[in-house]
């Protein structure tokens, strides 16, 4: 399995072998092992907020570190996992229902719901990238989790759908298919995240995952051990380090040093001793200096914004908030110092950092919170959350550049 993380600052191929998890595994809930035997990681071109801004550039960085983890895996891959954060990530839950004309509840019942309830997501040019069942009910029995095989009359489901922007999502794909790969899933990167930090109990008893991306930060919500919420903005560890280019003003890679070596989300009393030197920009004295509680400064707006953003838009989503006991921070932006403590004060919630879980054959350098979104993709496939469903065929023929696109148009030229 082949699992491709396509981000604002760096992309991320992870080539896993799966095997069947030990029983006694799978009475934690994991229910397949892997192995790594490919990875590689490469700087992101042609991004912007996980979209895609210059295909050429994004391409040639999708082939840098696939190719680099063929190498390492000694394998050809064929078709990919892919999450993504572009779209305008759009999460709601809404309820269908069918008539069961045999009286029970056959595979097709069950697949013609989600169908149904999947095409309703899908309004308004939005591409699906989740219908998940919440729960089932039959006739007046609710909280049924798997339906097949009884008897009832009607049959209804909770689904939380997540859906894109279409346009979004096919410019993702045909990015992916000109390096000659399939694209075997899309997978919303906060859900992905969650399922690499989330342990089983946090998972069941209500979680919020917030992962801070370069270009954008994501929120998801599991509870009772389902994906139950989703949301994202367009600020990220970019947005903090452009404030530190424009305030001091300083080179850019120059305000993400300062940023990752010596920010914090608030000052304790001796920042204000520690001094800090850094080059200026053209035309200005060549060093300056900024004490370290001054950097913090600059920085604690922006977060405190970001923050604020996501508690306004999780209090908004009703259920959600509600059943979030507390928080996980995950991503390359969580390690900043100080964050734990501020989310926790803004949120009112307990807050933890995240770190993925480990994985046999994992390079130690990719066993930090930068590589949950990939990591997570592999839990996802294991799940199979989207095993009733026929969306990946799909998605391979809308761009209108994949294999069975071009059968297709073989079969029209000649026939």
């Amino acid at each position: 399995m082949t699992a491709l993380d396509i981000g604002t600052s760096k992309i991320c191929c992870l080539i896993a072998k799966a095997q069947p998890s030990p029983d006694w595994l799978e009475g934690r809930g994991d229910t397949m092992q892997f192995e790594v035997i490919g990875f590689d990681h490469t700087r992101a071109e042609g991004l912007k907020a996980g979209m895609i801004a210059h295909l050429d550039s994004a391409e040639a960085c999708i082939r840098s570190a696939v190719d680099a983890a063929e190498r390492m895996a000694g394998v050809t891959v064929e078709d990919v996992h892919v999450s993504v954060t572009c779209g305008r990530l759009k999460s709601e839950t809404f309820a269908a229902s069918l008539a069961l004309g045999s009286g029970t509840v056959r595979e097709d019942d069950v697949r013609r719901l989600l169908a149904a309830g999947r095409q309703y997501a899908g309004r308004d040019k939005r591409n699906v990238l989740h219908a998940l069942p919440l729960s089932y009910q039959l006739d007046d029995n609710g909280g049924i989790s798997e339906p097949q095989g009884m008897c009832g009359e009607r049959l209804a489901v909770d689904l939380h759908a997540v859906s894109a922007d279409e346009v979004a999502m096919r410019n993702v794909m045909l990015c992916v298919e000109r390096c000659h790969l399939g694209v075997a899933n899309l997978v919303a990167a906060p859900y992905a995240s969650a399922l690499a930090v989330a342990t089983p109990d946090e998972a069941k008893l209500g979680l919020a995952c917030i992962d801070f991306g370069a270009g954008t930060t994501t929120l998801s919500v599991l509870a009772d051990g389902q994906f139950v919420h989703a949301d994202a903005i367009a600020f990220g560890g970019n947005s903090v380090t452009t404030d530190i280019a424009r305030t001091l003003p300083a080179p850019l890679d120059y305000a993400e040093r300062l940023k990752t070596l010596h920010g914090a989300a608030f000052a304790t009393l001796s920042d204000e001793r520690e001094i800090i030197t850094y080059p200026a920009v053209a035309g200005q004295p060549s060093l300056n200096q900024i004490t370290k509680a001054q950097l913090a400064g600059i920085i604690r707006p922006r977060i405190e914004e970001t923050l604020d953003l996501l508690r306004r838009r999780l209090a908004a989503s009703g259920i959600a908030a509600e059943v979030t006991q507390h928080l996980v921070l995950t991503g390359g932006g969580s390690q900043l110092t100080g964050l734990p403590e501020l989310t926790a004060n803004m949120f009112g919630r307990p807050v933890r950092l995240g770190r993925p879980r480990s994985l046999r054959g994992l390079p130690a350098a990719a066993a930090s919170p930068d590589f949950a979104a990939v990591i997570g993709l592999l839990f996802n496939w294991a799940r199979g959350d989207d095993r009733h469903s026929g969306a990946v065929e799909e998605r391979l023929l809308r761009t209108g550049t994949g294999y069975f696109a071009k059968v297709g148009e073989w079969i029209r030229d000649n026939f």
